[in-house]
């Protein structure tokens, strides 16, 4: 394999690579996303079955928690995908720099060997 077929195949992995991950992340926080909701949706539920035997401030402190803690559960969601995107751009930058440094070095030292 030259050196031209090595930095060919190397890139489209880190392609493919590259884009498997962003659709995970994007999986990642439709599912998250899609939880929340039903989650959401199951303590609606909950609270509207139970609310004639609960007072009124019991009420209103319960649909506030659970907006307080939904609110918690989308930052973090939102954070947690962010952070693996960036994760997963900064390893397709490392990586293509380092096909491009090794792709060089060859290059570099194969014009040394035919001199």
């Amino acid at each position: 394999m030259n050196t031209s077929q090595f930095s060919t195949a190397a890139t489209s992995a880190i392609d493919a690579f590259d884009s498997t991950a962003r659709t995970l992340i994007d999986s990642y926080r439709d599912g998250g996303e899609r939880l929340g909701d039903a989650l959401a949706q199951r303590w609606n539920a909950a609270l509207k079955e139970s609310a004639p035997q609960l007072k009124p401030e019991v009420r209103k402190n319960a649909a506030h928690a659970q907006k307080v803690v939904a609110g918690y559960y989308s930052k973090g969601l939102q954070l947690s995908a962010s952070g693996a995107e960036v994760a997963v751009n900064t390893m397709v930058q490392v990586a293509t720099v380092a096909v491009g440094r090794a792709a060089a070095l060859a290059e570099a030292a194969a014009q040394r060997k035919a001199a």
